[in-house]
């Protein structure tokens, strides 16, 4: 059964983020084995955490080809645009006024220069997607 073609790219880009997530849980998981990191995750815990990642793929792929969706590597430009995407909702979502939620109130001094400190960040990130854009060198 194929899906409409919004619908497949839908799945396509689920399937990549959780193939992207289940590949970074992997190297933690690994660091945990090695003994690089500490933790009070246990071996049984992590074995069944590695079965469960593999479920998932199973279960992922076996559903990318019921729906006959291949999953395709994006071009870097658009790794990087989603990237710096990411990174933007981050800093804006970091303004002093959109982080009354989490508690005590910044001093004046504090929130100006935080304030500063985000602004500069985002300037950084624009000039950083204009690197990347097309056609700029």
């Amino acid at each position: 059964m194929a899906l409409d073609e919004l619908h497949a790219r839908r799945l396509a880009t689920v399937a990549s983020i959780i193939e992207d997530a289940l590949g970074r849980m992997e190297v933690v998981l690994k660091s945990l084995e090695d003994g690089t990191a500490t933790s009070p995750i246990k071996s049984g815990q992590i074995q069944r955490a590695r079965e469960k990642m593999a479920q998932m793929r199973r279960r992922l792929h076996a559903a990318l080809g019921r729906f006959s969706v291949r999953l395709s590597k994006p071009d870097p430009r658009q790794i990087l645009a989603a990237e710096l995407s990411t990174l933007w909702v981050v800093l804006e979502n970091a303004m002093p006024e959109r982080m009354k939620g989490y508690g005590k109130e910044f001093t004046p001094a504090d929130r100006k220069s935080w304030e500063e400190l985000m602004r500069a960040l985002l300037e950084d990130l624009e000039q950083l997607r204009e690197c990347t854009r097309n056609g700029r060198d």
